[in-house]
C-alpha cells in the first residue's frame, strides 16, 4: 500500500508511466502495488533514487514518505489541501469533539484535523474530487465518533479503554 502512496504523492501517474520511471514492468508494479509481491532491494532503492521516498518509510511506514524532496520529479503535480474540505473537517472535528465534552490544546486539534482529512483521503476513490471528499464526511464522523467512544473512560473501571 505505502508503494502505491508514493505515485499518489507524486501526481497519481499511470501505472505504466511511473513503472517505466522505476524501470519495472507494469504488471510488476501492479504486484507490487497490491502487495501480492515484495518489493526487492533494488525496487525500494528506485523508489528512493527517482522519487527521493524514504526507504525506512517503504518499509515500516514510519517517518516522512520522502527523505529528500529533492528528488522529486519538477513535474510531478503533488497534491495541495484542498482547503474547502479542510476546513470541512475543522469544523467536524472541533463539533464533535465539543459533543463529546473532549477540550483539546489548539496543536492537538489541528492534528486530530490532519489526521482526519489524511482517513478521508485514504478512503476516496479520487482524492482530488472535492464533492467526493465531501461526501465522505458523514463516514468521517461517524469514525471520529466511534474512535473517541473506543477510547472514552469504562464507568465500571475508571480506566481508559485501549
Amino acid at each position: 500500500m505505502r508503494l502505491r502512496d508514493v505515485r499518489r504523492s507524486v501526481g497519481d501517474l499511470e501505472r505504466d508511466v511511473f513503472a517505466k520511471k522505476l524501470g519495472l514492468s507494469a504488471n510488476s508494479l501492479a504486484r507490487y502495488e497490491r502487495g501480492e509481491r515484495e518489493p526487492s532491494a533494488s525496487v525500494l532503492k528506485a523508489y528512493n533514487s527517482v522519487f527521493g521516498a524514504s526507504i525506512s518509510w517503504l518499509i515500516t511506514g514510519e517517518g516522512e514518505m520522502f527523505a529528500d524532496a529533492m528528488k522529486l520529479p519538477a513535474s510531478s503535480n503533488l497534491r495541495t489541501i484542498d482547503q474547502t474540505v479542510f476546513s470541512q473537517v475543522g469544523l467536524l472535528v472541533i463539533k464533535v469533539y465539543k459533543d463529546e465534552s473532549v477540550k483539546l490544546p489548539a496543536d492537538v486539534l489541528l492534528d486530530e484535523q490532519a489526521s482526519a482529512y489524511n482517513a478521508l483521503i485514504k478512503r476516496a476513490e479520487n482524492p482530488s474530487d472535492t464533492e467526493e471528499l465531501l461526501s465522505l464526511i458523514p463516514w468521517l464522523e461517524a469514525r471520529l465518533r466511534r474512535s473517541l467512544k473506543a477510547t472514552a473512560v469504562a464507568p465500571e473501571t475508571g480506566q481508559q479503554q485501549a
